[in-house]
Parts: structure tokens; sequence; C-alpha cells
């Protein structure tokens, strides 16, 4: 298996890969996760250190995505969605897509990545309750399921988090 960034060509086999990923229990209907991807390729907070496939010889297999949200004007990365094509999902390529995305991340000096996910399988990954440290979700609904992954306490934002326009929140 190769990590690189995510290039324009890659783009129709991680739509694919998403679509089978989310697609439940009917894949005629197109998951929302697609649309959001097409939309935050396109837009502003995209950047594409923070775009990222694995490939098993030259075949995309997964991707992991963060764009730019911010807390009260202070920049902070949202991840989402995360993909692995069914064929290899329990085979580690998630975890090794969000240990790239996180090392990346510590490079470029960031102080933390949010996300909107299960804390079961996030917690492993180093997230815990992003209220807890003082990032307040959008929705108040979202309780536990949003979570923050922390780099740099002392440079972490607090306040109200906004994610990437696309996400419409």
């Amino acid at each position: 298996m190769r990590i690189r960034p995510e290039v324009f060509d890659d783009r129709a086999a991680v739509y694919a890969i998403t679509h089978a990923a989310f697609s439940g229990i009917d894949p005629m209907v197109e998951p929302e996760e697609v649309g959001l991807l097409q939309r935050l390729f396109d837009c502003d907070q995209y950047d594409n250190r923070f775009s990222i496939v694995a490939l098993d010889d030259t075949t995309v297999i997964g991707h992991v995505i963060a764009t730019w949200g911010e807390v009260n004007g202070e920049p902070l990365l949202g991840l989402g969605p995360l993909a692995v094509a069914p064929e290899y999902q329990h085979q580690g390529v998630g975890s090794i897509l969000m240990q790239e995305i996180h090392d990346r991340a510590e490079q470029e000096s960031i102080s933390g990545i949010v996300l909107l996910g299960a804390p079961g399988y996030y917690r492993r990954f180093g997230y815990e309750a992003a209220q807890g440290r003082g990032i307040l979700p959008t929705r108040t609904s979202w309780g536990e399921h949003f979570m923050v992954r922390v780099f740099d306490d002392n440079r972490l934002p607090r306040g109200n988090y906004r994610y990437a326009k696309p996400f419409g929140v």
C-alpha cells in the first residue's frame, strides 16, 4: 500500500469509493458524502495538503480529507469524510490514512483537527469530546460525536466551531 496526496485525476476513484463506503442499503441512491466531497474540492477551504489517498499498486482504495473551518475567526481543520473501499475495510487502511493526516497536521504546526463521528472508532486515534477542550459544536445535538484531536493545546482556539461552507452548518 502507498499513501500520497490526492490529485485531480484521483477524483473519479475517490467518488466511487465514497459511494461504495456510504451507500448503505440502497446502492442506487447517491450518498450525501459524494456531493459533499465534490463541493469540498471546489471550495476556498480546500487545502490539497490534507486530501490523501491510499493505493493498492495504482488503484485508489481509500481517501481522507480535512478542510479549513474556524473557531471565532481562527483556522482549525475539520476532518471528513474518510472512506475506504468495502473490500479493503478492516485491514488498517483507514488507520493508516488517519495517521498520515495527523502527521501532516503536526508537520504544518496545526493545533488540532475536529470531526463529527463515532466516538468508539475515533478515540483510538486520540480524539476526545471537543466541548471538553472548549470547542463548541454548531449543533448541540452532536454532543460527544463532535470530537477534537489536539496537537498543540496552547494554540488550540476555543469557542464556536464552523465547518467549511460546503458542510452547510
